[in-house]
């Protein structure tokens, strides 16, 4: 028959392996790969608008988001204009429970315009612009998934709609 003294070492020993032996929740921190798509209106065209990209999240709280951007524009006058934007934000990010504060550092911003938009004159500009006065905003994306291949959130609008973004981890 095992003293108490025993079972109380075996407990102990029992616990101390569970310990070291637990997983640690994923970090944010990493390299990821995403595909996202959104549309808007803007001075009477539509535009529809899809990017692929990398999302580096850094321990310091900084984020390096890159992506390549292509705008299908559907005009007023109904006619289709396409181009594509080099998209780079350097951005600073926080994560307070389920909150992920994110914005953009507007100094280091440049969303360039590498192929098309000439046949709309300085529009493609104009919206390149309107995205740098803007890219401070500090945005608050719901955390809906953290693992270790995935990091989801998402965003509500003022107008009710709602947007999700899902990186992968490489």
């Amino acid at each position: 028959m095992k003293t108490i003294r025993q079972l109380g070492l075996a407990a102990l020993l029992l616990v101390a392996c569970a310990c070291n032996h637990t997983q640690k929740s994923p970090q944010v921190e990493g390299h990821y790969t995403y595909e996202h798509a959104f549309n808007y209106d803007l001075e009477g065209n539509h535009f529809d608008v899809s990017e692929t990209g990398t999302m580096d999240f850094y321990a310091d709280g900084t984020a390096l988001d890159s992506a390549r951007q292509v705008y299908v524009a559907t005009m007023a006058d109904g006619d289709t204009v396409t181009w594509v934007y080099n998209y780079i934000s350097p951005s600073r990010w926080h994560l307070e429970g389920d909150t992920f504060f994110f914005a953009g550092i507007k100094d280091s911003f440049r969303m360039e315009v590498i192929e098309g938009g000439e046949e709309v004159a300085d529009l493609p500009q104009r919206i390149a612009e309107m995205y740098k006065g803007s890219i401070e905003y500090e945005y608050q994306f719901h955390l809906d998934t953290l693992t270790a291949e995935k990091l989801q959130w998402s965003f509500t609008y003022r107008d009710g709609h709602s947007d999700m973004w899902q990186f992968y981890r490489k």
